[in-house]
């Protein structure tokens, strides 16, 4: 099966290796395989893309830096990011078109730009429907239960399909030295992240006093309003409305790829919580990036995906109270806290490995 995996920069990811080296000279191929190396998503990405076999093309397409350069060498001066996807995918011809950006892309642009043979299958967990940009593809991957709901019902087919371990974690769990106590990272959004933004402010709060080492880093938006409605005035006198000022002062840098495995290597407890709209499902991609990277995952009593055993490879809490109270006896259990770090690690590398990522995908595929 030749397979055609894109993902989307949405974030304010920069490579780590662009912040330490110059990068205009590389070839696309060159760069792309130093972009592959940084590991960003690559929980996601299919065990051909991230091994980089012949029968798999992986393109960020929407990371300009990658991009044109693809085009340039192809001696096609254009600029447009998804005229030079689809020419990707046209040069490519894959069986496959895995598309992890649905929603940036309209059923017409679709059914114009792609042969009507590329099986399209898209990834999306949002509780946000749109059945339009659904229907565009066989099925739409994603894995969130409350997602998988009868096409009769909603128009378009949905499969569950995990995260699955990466191999290069391997060096980070083994890492011994973790000076961080605790450890968060992640969205700190206005919206479908009451709950947790709640329990953040608590933990920033706590911060301030803890007598261990506690570090947040956080990806936020800052909005804004006018403090007075008048015009030509309000555009100066504004006041930030998202997030409170606690955020903005104590939060760190968003972190991603290596660098976030990294920080992740250096921490004895990263705390999770899952969002609003998950409801009971506890689905966050930190389920798989920590107890991959060998720290003790403290988050939220739920229903987890399948292999995840509370008191057996992580320990949950009720409530924030209850949070603080179990983090503070972690500490103290070193023994404990080590002993269900390796046996989290253990089960995420065996039962969510890339091969069995890669067949599950197959088999989706082939049921098409």
């Amino acid at each position: 099966m030749r397979v055609f995996q894109s993902l989307h920069k949405y974030t304010p990811y920069i490579p780590y290796f662009e912040q330490q080296h110059a990068v205009e000279d590389l070839s696309f191929d060159a760069h792309r395989q130093l972009l592959l190396q940084d590991r960003f998503y690559a929980l996601h990405l299919l065990q051909p893309v991230l091994e980089g076999a012949d029968t798999a093309f992986y393109a960020l397409w929407d990371y300009e830096a990658l991009q044109h350069k693809w085009a340039k060498e192809q001696g096609w001066a254009e600029r447009d990011l998804k005229k030079i996807l689809f020419a990707q995918i046209e040069a490519f011809k894959p069986d496959v078109w895995y598309n992890y950006s649905p929603t940036f892309f309209q059923p017409q642009e679709l059914e114009t730009q792609l042969s009507d043979e590329v099986i399209r299958v898209c990834w999306s967990a949002s509780p946000y429907y749109d059945e339009a940009q659904f229907k565009a593809y066989q099925t739409r991957l994603t894995n969130l239960p409350l997602d998988v709901r009868p096409k009769s019902e909603v128009g378009f087919r949905s499969d569950l399909f995990q995260p699955a371990y990466d191999p290069a974690m391997d060096a980070y769990a083994a890492n011994t030295d973790r000076p961080i106590d605790l450890f968060f990272y992640g969205q700190y959004a206005k919206s479908a992240f009451k709950r947790r933004n709640a329990q953040l402010d608590r933990l920033l709060e706590h911060q301030k006093t803890a007598p261990y080492r506690m570090e947040f880093h956080l990806q936020y938006r800052e909005e804004r309003q006018p403090v007075v409605n008048i015009p030509y005035i309000r555009r100066y006198w504004q006041k930030t409305v998202h997030p409170p000022t606690l955020v903005r002062e104590q939060a760190l840098p968003p972190l991603y790829g290596r660098s976030l495995y990294q920080k992740i290597s250096q921490s004895k407890v990263v705390f999770n919580a899952g969002v609003d709209f998950s409801k009971d499902y506890k689905v966050n991609m930190r389920n798989w990036e920590v107890l991959g990277c060998g720290a003790h995952l403290l988050t939220d009593t739920g229903i987890y995906p399948k292999g995840f055993e509370a008191g057996v490879h992580m320990t949950t809490y009720q409530d924030i109270d209850d949070c603080l109270q179990q983090l503070e006896r972690l500490l103290e259990a070193h023994e404990e806290r080590l002993h269900m770090a390796q046996a989290g690690h253990q089960m995420v590398q065996e039962q969510y490995s890339k091969a069995k990522q890669w067949e599950h995908f197959q088999t989706i595929v082939a049921s098409l």
